[in-house]
C-alpha cells in the first residue's frame, strides 16, 4: 500500500541518518587519537600489562552517566558541528566525548544530544556501531544483550573482534537512551586478551541516574 511504501521510506531514511551519524562519531575519534593509538597500545605488546592503578570507583562521565575505573576520565571535549554535514547538523545539538585509560583497557564515551524530532534506537545504533568497526569483517551481528530498567531509560550492549591501531582486540559498545532526553549515550571499550573481558566488565557496569 502507498501509505506502507511511505512509512517504511521514511523509516529508511532516518536509520540511514543515524549511520551517517554514528559513521561520523567514529570518524571524529580516529582522525583526533588515531595518531596515539599504536604509541597506547605499545605499551600493551607482548601480554605485558599495565600496573593496577588501584580500586575501582565511580567516575562520572556526566551527570547522569559513570562507570567503574580506577582513574578518572580525561577532559570533555565539545565538538563544533560547523564541521559536519548539513544534513547532521539538521539532527544533532551537540557531542561530548571524553575518553580513558587503564590496565590495557581503552575507552571512548559519546553523548550525543539531538534536536526534536524522530530519534535512532537501540538497535540501529547497535547495528552501525558493529558494522562499521568489526574486524575481520562479518554480516553476523552478535546478540543484543539489551536492558530496561522500568520504563526509566533502555541499553543494548554487544561484543566483537575489532582492530585498533595494529592490534586485535575486542570491542564492547553499550548504548544507552531514554524516553525523556533527546540524547543517547554510547560506551565503546577496548582491550586485547584479558583486558577485552576488563573492558567488557567495565562497559557493562555502568551507572545511570
Amino acid at each position: 500500500m502507498p501509505g506502507s511504501k511511505l512509512i517504511s521510506g521514511v523509516r529508511k531514511k532516518y536509520s540511514l541518518l543515524g549511520g551517517l551519524v554514528f559513521s561520523l562519531l567514529i570518524i571524529v575519534v580516529v582522525a583526533r587519537y588515531g595518531d596515539q593509538l599504536p604509541k597506547i597500545f605499545q605499551k600493551d605488546r607482548g601480554g605485558a600489562r599495565a600496573p593496577v592503578l588501584g580500586p575501582p570507583t565511580r567516575q562520572p562521565f556526566d551527570e547522569r552517566l559513570a562507570l567503574s575505573m580506577p582513574i578518572p576520565f580525561g577532559p570533555a571535549a565539545d565538538y563544533s558541528l560547523q564541521k559536519f554535514p548539513a544534513v547532521v547538523r539538521e539532527k544533532v545539538q551537540k557531542m561530548t566525548q571524553r575518553i580513558a585509560y587503564f590496565n590495557g583497557v581503552y575507552i571512548v564515551v559519546m553523548k550525543m544530544t539531538y534536536t526534536h524530532g524522530p530519534k535512532d534506537n537501540v538497535r540501529d545504533i547497535l547495528f552501525h556501531a558493529f558494522s562499521k568497526s568489526v574486524n575481520p569483517p562479518s554480516l553476523s551481528m552478535p546478540k543484543i544483550n539489551s536492558t530496561n530498567v522500568n520504563g526509566a531509560y533502555e541499553s543494548g550492549a554487544i561484543r566483537f573482534p575489532a582492530v585498533f591501531g595494529s592490534s586485535q582486540g575486542q570491542m564492547t559498545v553499550v548504548v544507552i537512551q531514554t524516553g525523556t532526553d533527546d540524547a543517547y549515550w554510547c560506551i565503546n571499550a577496548w582491550g586485547r586478551e584479558k583486558a577485552g573481558d576488563l573492558a567488557e566488565k567495565t562497559a557493562r557496569e555502568f551507572t545511570f541516574k
